[in-house]
């Protein structure tokens, strides 16, 4: 990889109260940082491949105090997509053992992140055979049976849900209860240090919470309520099947991988009726998702997600969204980039080396809305892609050595 300037860490900013113990539950990191939750794609059948112990053990030995594994599967036959996904049971389970000891020997705490694709898994056969979802002859699954595609481009309108299937049972809720508690009891078993339950970006707990694709007229939709009853009740199982003190964090998001511009709180008083139950069904710690974390929530404050919830809920609360990416990356379309440079398009791979302007999302102003209380931990995803060692250079202050984070870095798995 080639080493350009890095544009939001070339300025002298005062890192050390990032560098700062934080406990939680029976949990203590020795610094906020943490390696955001990335899927990779590189398992198979269920599997994760060999490099990723040493991947993320990388990380670790670069001072991420936390690492947060790529969404993992549930034991439920529908709660993955691609073939590519990894799961936490039967081998893959012990697959993310091997990553737990690796982590562990780097010196940094694991968890991995408990997952169900609901109808982000796509209801309709693949034109390529090799391209079919994983059990592809059962019924994908939602709330109400709506289905909606993931966006390529944000700018897009999403088009209108589409009835792909029947509402789910509260049978097929209960099954699926039940394979996050079995997810959060291996995880526990195979030495992870907590879990990180994916609430967010338009998945299956997702899908209840937001009224675009939750229907239902039962106890699982309407109202607030309602809609956040199945995500407090995964939280609750995970709880009882694990211990008190074992961390449970759980990733929401405003946006959704089908509407980059949706909400399923327009307010703070919405949030509240949101994160309010999920604290006291066992949450630790909430892992707020956004694409950018300098932007605003609500009109009238500049408090960002993690800000609100950790007001609104005294628990604690991790910021991630877009930390060190340069502007004209956020900007260009990923996944176009992403396919030139698999295609070897000329002209795809790392930018020269230049220096840019430190934009208002830099590490400067994450350090101000630390220092107010705005989060706990911070996530770092693609720049820690690009360097492993991310946490450690910051704290030495070496910021010339960080790398340009490139769309071409997720070619490699290393």
């Amino acid at each position: 990889m080639e080493k350009v300037a890095v544009s939001v860490v070339h300025q002298p900013v005062d890192a050390s109260p990032l560098f700062t113990p934080f406990r939680v539950g029976r949990l203590t990191l020795d610094n906020r940082f943490v390696m955001a939750p990335m899927g990779r794609s590189s398992a198979q059948d269920g599997v994760l491949s060999p490099a990723y112990a040493p991947y993320y053990a990388r990380r670790a030995a670069g001072g991420a105090a936390l690492i947060i594994g790529e969404a993992t599967a549930v034991d439920h036959p529908t709660a993955m997509h691609m073939h590519t996904s990894s799961t936490i049971h039967g081998r893959g389970a012990e697959a993310w053992a091997k990553v737990a000891e690796a982590v562990h020997a780097a010196g940094g705490a694991f968890m991995p992140q408990l997952w169900h694709a609901g109808l982000m898994r796509s209801p309709y056969p693949a034109a390529d055979p090799k391209l079919a979802m994983v059990n592809h002859h059962m019924k994908s699954m939602g709330p109400s049976g709506l289905y909606m595609p993931g966006l390529l481009d944000p700018a897009v309108t999403p088009p209108d849900p589409v009835e792909v299937a029947e509402p789910m049972t509260t049978d097929e809720i209960d099954a699926c209860i039940a394979a996050y508690a079995m997810g959060a009891r291996t995880a526990m078993e195979i030495g992870c240090d907590g879990i990180n339950i994916h609430g967010a970006h338009g998945y299956l707990i997702d899908e209840f919470l937001w009224s675009r694709l939750n229907r239902r007229t039962d106890g699982y939709g309407g109202g607030i309520a309602n809609r956040v009853r199945f995500a407090t009740e995964v939280v609750a199982a995970c709880r009882a099947a694990t211990a008190p003190d074992f961390p449970i964090m759980l990733r929401i998001s405003q946006w959704k991988q089908q509407d980059y511009r949706a909400r399923f709180a327009r307010t703070a008083d919405e949030l509240a009726d949101f994160v309010e139950p999920l604290a006291e069904a066992g949450v630790n710690l909430f892992d707020c998702s956004t694409r950018r974390f300098w932007e605003a929530e609500f009109e009238g404050s500049d408090l960002s997600l993690s800000g609100w919830v950790k007001r609104l809920t005294g628990k604690a609360a991790m910021m991630v969204g877009s930390l060190g990416i340069a502007r004209e990356v956020l900007e260009k379309d990923a996944m176009a980039a992403l396919r030139a440079v698999a295609a070897g398009a000329e002209g795809a791979g790392a930018q020269p080396a230049r220096t840019i302007d430190g934009p208002p999302h830099g590490l400067d102003d994450a350090l101000r809305r630390f220092a107010r209380g705005d989060f706990d931990l911070m996530a770092v995803g693609r720049m820690m892609i690009s360097n492993p060692d991310f946490t450690n250079r910051v704290r030495s202050g070496d910021y010339d050595g960080l790398l340009r984070y490139e769309t071409a870095h997720l070619l490699r798995l290393e």
